[in-house]
């Protein structure tokens, strides 16, 4: 008769005839892609470990290159109770040989207190993957709506150059003639600042952009303020190049509230996978399980 797993398997996997607990392994080896989708997951891999003549059928194998690689290998139980002792140690055997990094055992039960304390003593971690049910909802986070508040600037203004060679300011003015009071608009990023030789150097947004997102924003009111360079730079009035010390701005600011909603509503929770030790609680969706199938090694892979 088909457990509540082979079911679940058949509607969000594929529907095929597969030995008594089969299904079982290849939906925990989709949850373990699902939870690390750059991770190596091939279900049903025989695996001897160095040196032995022994080979070991394991139900899940992952692979993870992190900095150096790490063998994950996972035994897996659709049971109907909890698992007791002897699936714990009858694992070790393979471990023992294997010598993988990290060795789990899932069920849908769980475990009796001696296959628990077994376990520990041996390093062996124990996780639950079964039906999630609507109480599993109790400490997850369903639906949540948060306000993203900004301040952002207007476009500022740069009221007046500080000019740091003063005998070409009149130079300067003369050239300008009726624009000297004319509000001008430039495009940052093709409007440079030069060199003393008068050579072009980086562009005004490179350098102007830093400077005026330092400077506090405060709405309903206009702000203005100076500002000096750390150095002598150089900008080019009617075709002159002319030393400037800073500049003087003046900006408006405006508040914004953008609102954002997470909401797993349109989303159907099929799986709970916990780790028993409490690093891992998370509900599995059905569209995490659509998205993989197998390739003919028994590796995970996207559809």
């Amino acid at each position: 008769m088909p457990t509540v797993m082979d079911n679940i398997y058949d509607s969000y996997i594929i529907n095929e005839k597969l030995k008594t607990g089969t299904k079982y392994e290849k939906l925990a080896a989709i949850v373990y892609k699902t939870l690390a989708e750059d991770d190596v997951v091939i279900h049903d891999l025989r695996l001897r470990g160095e040196g032995k003549t022994a080979e070991h059928q394991i139900d899940v194998t992952i692979e993870k290159q992190d900095h150096h690689q790490k063998r994950i290998i996972v035994e897996c139980k659709d049971y109907d109770k909890v698992v007791g002792i002897s699936v714990i140690r009858d694992f070790y055997g393979a471990i023992a040989q294997i010598k993988p990094d990290d060795a789990i055992v899932v069920s849908t039960q769980g475990f009796t207190k001696g296959a628990v304390k077994f376990a520990a003593d041996e390093k062996i971690k124990l996780a639950i993957l079964r039906e999630f049910n609507e109480e599993d909802w109790v400490g997850k986070m369903r639906r949540l709506i948060f306000d993203i508040r900004m301040i952002s600037m207007n476009t500022p203004h740069i009221t007046s150059w500080i000019i740091a060679d003063h005998p070409l300011l009149d130079e300067v003015n003369a050239a300008l003639g009726s624009k000297a009071e004319t509000l001008q608009e430039i495009d940052t990023r093709t409007t440079y600042f030069y060199t003393e030789e008068g050579h072009q150097a980086e562009p005004f947004q490179q350098i102007l952009q830093p400077i005026f997102n330092s400077f506090p924003r405060t709405t309903r009111q206009s702000t203005k303020g100076e500002y000096e360079f750390d150095r002598i730079r150089y900008i080019k009035l009617c075709g002159i190049i002319v030393p400037v010390r800073g500049f003087e701005y003046e900006f408006s600011s405006r508040k914004s509230i953008i609102t954002e909603v997470f909401d797993q509503g349109s989303k159907i929770a099929v799986l709970l996978y916990k780790m028993l030790d409490g690093t891992i609680d998370t509900a599995i969706f059905d569209q995490q399980l659509e998205k993989w199938t197998f390739d003919e090694d028994g590796r995970v892979i996207e559809k």
